[in-house]
This record gives structure tokens, sequence and C-alpha cells, in this order.
């Protein structure tokens, strides 16, 4: 509806004629007949006085790489400091609800030195290793991303909510889901599991079962083309023949301490001084043009100058202000691409 209108606020106004009804159904036309600005006074309300902040997909601190995905949220709610989202050099930390102590341990240390050397935590706030992502970012006053797939007034497991607390205070936590919300489900967690691989740069799987939730997220890293690593783990452990099966089948790249990472994120290690007093920048509007402009894929000057509607000279200070802060790549040729 967005692409065949070019924006909500067209498609609102255009509901009521044959146009809206042909490109989104009988049905769904009616639904949207029926619709007014007022029934969502009270989830506005309610946001407010939870201090949760809504972010539609227009808003300057909506991420960026959720609008390269084909089924983005059109809607976000977060709590914390959403500036967050938009930042570089996140990784994703994903594993079993039940690890080993191997894996608890391999994520702590991996996690904590990823963290001090500026990488973001993404994760998803569950049992078990997601949790301990988190914590490693905490523990080392660095922040994290808490992807939920629950209502952003939930916290789930409901023992996490201290750590919740601590992520907010450094970084943010966020859910497609809004106060109240009803019939989620277990489909919840699955579905949220593209957006942490949509969020990070890279997706590190610590520990996990041949057949687990883990390897969904897995699945939507590879499509949305980042790269995949997976701490190697016992032949013997049920808990790693997933990791193992993904290295095995060239997938991912064995990681064994945080440097196998840093090089290919292109990071290295801070001072704890550095670390802990970074702080998120907001994007400029040029540059949230340039970075929707940009995927996977290289793409040269002349192709940016068309897509984001700039004059080669403002483009081209825009791609260095995103090559120094991290956030794209200069390949051969002046070609650009999502770092």
């Amino acid at each position: 509806m967005l692409d065949a209108f070019g924006g909500a606020q067209e498609a609102w106004e255009a509901r009521d004629t044959a146009e809206f009804r042909l490109a989104a159904g009988e049905a769904a036309a009616l639904r949207a007949q029926q619709l007014a600005p007022e029934q969502y006074h009270p989830l506005v309300m309610r946001c407010d006085d939870l201090g949760v902040r809504i972010l539609p997909f227009d808003d300057p601190d909506y991420p960026l790489a959720f609008s390269r995905i084909p089924d983005m949220p059109l809607v976000l709610y977060c709590t914390g400091d959403p500036l967050w989202l938009n930042e570089p050099g996140a990784v994703g930390i994903v594993g079993s609800r039940k690890p080993t102590e191997y894996g608890l341990n391999a994520a702590a240390d991996i996690g904590g030195e990823l963290a001090q050397s500026g990488a973001l935590i993404v994760s998803g706030l569950a049992d078990g290793l997601d949790s301990a992502g988190h914590r490693a970012a905490v523990k080392n006053n660095c922040p994290t991303i808490a992807v939920m797939g629950v209502p952003i007034d939930r916290t789930y497991p409901a023992a996490n909510v201290v750590l919740r607390h601590k992520i907010e205070q450094k970084g943010c936590v966020i859910s497609e889901y809004p106060p109240r919300s009803e019939g989620v489900g277990p489909n919840g967690f699955l579905q949220r599991n593209r957006l942490i691989a949509a969020l990070s740069s890279a997706l590190l799987v610590v520990e996990a079962q041949e057949k687990s939730g883990t390897m969904s997220t897995v699945s939507h890293a590879e499509r949305y083309g980042k790269p995949v690593f997976a701490v190697p783990g016992s032949i013997y452990s049920p808990n790693s023949a997933g990791t193992n099966g993904l290295l095995r089948d060239g997938r991912a790249r064995a990681v064994c301490s945080a440097a196998d990472l840093l090089g290919p994120l292109g990071l290295h290690r801070q001072s704890a001084a550095a670390v802990t007093a970074k702080q998120p920048e907001p994007l400029s509007e040029n540059e949230r043009k340039v970075l929707s402009c940009i995927g996977p894929q290289p793409l040269g000057i002349e192709e940016l100058c068309v897509r984001s509607g700039l004059p080669t000279a403002m483009l081209l200070g825009t791609l260095m202000k995103l090559e120094l802060s991290g956030r794209v790549l200069c390949m051969p040729g002046k070609r650009y691409v999502i770092k």
C-alpha cells in the first residue's frame, strides 16, 4: 500500500477509493474505512504513561536496517534510547535457551570482548544465551539492544526485569507489539528473529541444537546477506550440533575469540573509558537518504545520485561521513555497500 500510494498519509486519504479497494482487497479496504484516528488515542496515552516511544517507519529514529527487509514492521515500540538503533557495528548474539556451562562462558567472554571493542550487542532477552549476551555488555557498561517477541509492556521471562532495566539505562528495548497486545503467542519469538538478523551487521551463534529457533535467525541473516559466525563445540554435545553443522556446511565462520569477529567488522579493542563514553549520534536527513539507498550489493556514485536525489558533491560529502562513522564501506571502483 505504501508503494501503491507513495506513503501512509496518501494511502489513508485514498481509503474510500476504488484504487484502494483494488490494491488492498475488499476485506482490508472495509476495515480501513471503519478506522478513525481517535481509536488510537488511548494507545498513544498508554505508551506515554509507560515511557514507551512509538516509532513509525518514517520516524528519524526508526532503524534503517528494517526498511531493507520485505516484511518490515510499520511501527515499533521502544523503551530506552532509540538512537542506538541506527548505530553501526551491531553483532547479534543468539543461541540455546538451555545452554551448557561452556556456552555461557563463551557468550560471556566473547560478548564482553566485543562490547569492549565497540560492538553493539543485539539479542532477544530470552533465557540462556540471549541473556548472557546482554549481560556481557551490561557488565562492561556498554550499550545493548533487546528485540522482544512479546508486547513492549511485558518482560519475558519475568526474571529478566532487572536486566531489562539495566539495558534501558545504556541501550534500548524494542518490540513490534504495542502494550496490552493479545494473541501474540510463540510466533512472536520467531517473528522477532528476523529483526535481530536485520539489525545485526554480523550474527554470532554460540550454541544451538540442529533444529531450533536459533536456526531461523540464521536463515534470516543469510537471506539479508549478513555474515554468520559460530562457536565450535563438542561433537558429543547436542547443544553444539547446530553450530558444528553450520561450520561443516560452510554456512558460518568459526569464532574462537572476539578477535575472529573484530577484523571482519572493522573493529579493534578500545580503552574502557572510550567504550563507556560512547554515545549514539543522530543521522542527518542526507545521511538517512543515502543509507536507505545502500544495501549489501555495491552501488556506484551515479546510481546513488539517482536513488538519493542528491547532487554529486553533496552525495560525496555524505558518503565520506558515513564511511568515517563506520556505516558504509567503499569498495574498489568507488562502489559502496552497507557495513
